[in-house]
């Protein structure tokens, strides 16, 4: 009796314990959920960077890409005389339903100035991001 008791209470613990991490593996991280937003930022600006439209493509809105499609946004962005260098990470404010991301965006664009063969400069950027259907998307400012 004595046996069948241990290993009752042996199984009942081990349960227990189970439920508990399961449990804890489940619960929502503010922070990790926006770290998330800022990685998906942070990713697109790589693809741009890489020129990796049809990936930089795919972070924004639906909205977006239900009015331009990934060819249109391909030509865009290749015939923009401004080309990006570097993106890196500022800062973030997220709220329930948007976040804005500030990069400091580095930039070449080629002999703005008659003498001048390009000019590399940077700038903050703003990015919004909204959730829509429980995931993140680029909307742009157009």
């Amino acid at each position: 009796m004595r046996v069948e008791r241990f290993i009752s209470n042996q199984w009942g613990s081990l349960l227990t314990v189970l439920t508990v991490l399961l449990l804890a593996g489940c619960a929502v991280n503010p922070a990790s959920q926006e770290q998330k937003i800022v990685d998906r930022a942070q990713a697109r600006w790589d693809a741009i960077i890489a020129g990796d439209h049809e990936s930089a493509y795919a972070y924004y809105s639906p909205g977006y890409r239900s009015a331009t499609s990934v060819i249109d946004f391909a030509v865009e962005m290749r015939t923009r005389r401004v080309g990006y260098t570097s993106a890196k990470y500022v800062s973030h404010e997220c709220g329930e339903a948007r976040c804005t991301i500030k990069f400091l965006v580095g930039f070449r664009v080629p002999a703005p100035i008659p003498g001048m063969t390009v000019f590399d400069s940077t700038q903050l950027i703003e990015d919004t991001w909204v959730r829509t259907d429980g995931k993140w998307w680029y909307l742009p400012n157009n």
